[in-house]
C-alpha cells in the first residue's frame, strides 16, 4: 500500500527536517525527517530527534504532549499529529480563551514535575485546540534533568524561568495585561537573550535582503 504523505514544512535551514504527515494512519501520524538532508545536517538531526524523542518518552503520560509513534529510523522520527492551531497564527484579540493561560502554566509544571523542559517554547510551538486545551510540540531542544550533572540546577532553572516569560508573553499579548516581568538574572542567562536578539535581527536582515535580491530580479 502507498503511503499518502501530506508535507507540512520544508527544510528552511541546515537545523529543520523536512516535517510531514502520514495520513492512511488512524489517528494520523506527523513525521520529522532528516534523511534526504545533507550528511552534516543528519549528523545533527539525529542530536536533535534524540532529544525530542527521549523527552516524549519521558512525558507518555502527560496529556497535551504528542504521543511517539512507531520507529521509522535514527534519521527520523514518527510521533502522534495534534489536530491545533499554533499561537503564533491566532490573533491578539480573543484568539485565545480566557482559561487557556492558566492551562498552559499547569501544563509546564506538568513537564518539569516529570524532569523536563521544553527549551523552545515560542509561539509556534504552543498549540491551542477547538476546546482551548493547550498542546506543546517539538522537543528538539529540551533539556531532561540528570543530563549534565555539573550544571544541571542551573539550566533546568534557567529553562522554568522561559516557561515562565512565555505564560507572561501570552497573558499580555492575548489578554492585554500590563505585566512587568522579572528581569534576566545572571550574566549567562542575559548573553543568551543577547544572543537571541542578535539571531532575530539577523533573520530580519536575510529577509530583507532576499527580497531586495527578488525585486532586482524582477526589474
Amino acid at each position: 500500500r502507498e503511503t499518502t504523505r501530506v508535507l507540512l514544512a520544508k527544510r528552511r535551514n541546515w537545523t529543520k527536517a523536512e516535517v510531514y504527515v502520514l495520513d492512511e494512519h488512524d489517528p494520523r501520524k506527523l513525521v520529522k525527517d532528516y534523511r534526504n538532508c545533507p550528511l552534516f545536517a543528519r549528523i545533527a538531526g539525529r542530536l536533535f530527534l534524540h532529544f525530542e524523542r527521549t523527552a516524549l518518552a519521558q512525558l507518555r503520560d502527560v496529556q497535551g504532549i504528542p504521543k511517539l509513534g512507531p520507529d521509522v529510523g535514527k534519521n527520523a522520527l514518527c510521533m502522534e499529529f495534534i489536530d491545533a492551531t499554533p499561537l503564533s497564527t491566532l490573533d491578539g484579540n480573543g484568539g485565545v480563551p480566557p482559561e487557556f493561560g492558566g492551562r498552559l502554566a499547569a501544563l509546564f509544571s506538568e513537564i518539569e514535575a516529570c524532569g523536563v523542559v521544553h527549551g523552545d517554547p515560542h509561539f509556534s510551538n504552543i498549540l491551542c485546540d477547538a476546546q482551548g486545551k493547550p498542546f506543546l510540540v517539538d522537543f528538539a531542544f529540551s533539556y531532561i534533568r540528570g543530563r549534565i550533572p555539573l550544571l544541571d540546577g542551573w539550566i533546568f532553572r534557567t529553562f522554568q524561568d522561559i516557561h515562565r516569560r512565555r505564560v507572561l508573553k501570552l497573558r499580555r499579548k492575548f489578554y492585554h495585561e500590563l505585566i512587568d516581568p522579572r528581569p534576566p538574572t545572571g550574566t549567562v542567562h542575559r548573553a543568551l537573550i543577547a544572543l537571541r536578539v542578535f539571531c532575530k535581527k539577523l533573520k530580519k536582515a536575510r529577509k530583507r535582503r532576499r527580497e531586495r535580491h527578488g525585486t532586482h530580479q524582477e526589474v
